[in-house]
C-alpha cells in the first residue's frame, strides 16, 4: 500500500479523514482504511469519495482536486483547503 505523505487530516465525530499524496497516487483514507484513490498525475482534476455512517445516516466525504488546491468536504461542508500544485 503506497500512500505517500500526509497532506490533510481532519477529525470530526470520532472519525479521522486523511489525504495522502505521492508522485503516483493520491488517497482518501477514512479511519485508517483507503476509501478511494486516484492514480496518475496529481496535477489534473479529480474527486475522491467515501462515506461514514453517523446515526444511521451516510455522511459523504469528498476530496476534490482542482488545478492547484485540494478541497475536503465533510457532509457537503468545506472543512479544509490546501495548496497542492507542487506535491
Amino acid at each position: 500500500m503506497e500512500t505517500g505523505k500526509l497532506k490533510i487530516e481532519y477529525k470530526q465525530d470520532n472519525n479521522v479523514i486523511q489525504i495522502y499524496n505521492s508522485a503516483k497516487v493520491c488517497s482518501l483514507v477514512i479511519n485508517g482504511k483507503i476509501a478511494d484513490e486516484y492514480r496518475g498525475v496529481v496535477a489534473s482534476r479529480f474527486k475522491l469519495k467515501g462515506t461514514i455512517e453517523k446515526e444511521n445516516k451516510a455522511v459523504q466525504i469528498v476530496a476534490e482536486m482542482g488545478y492547484f488546491y485540494m478541497r475536503l468536504y465533510y457532509d457537503g461542508i468545506l472543512v479544509s483547503k490546501k495548496f497542492m500544485a507542487f506535491g
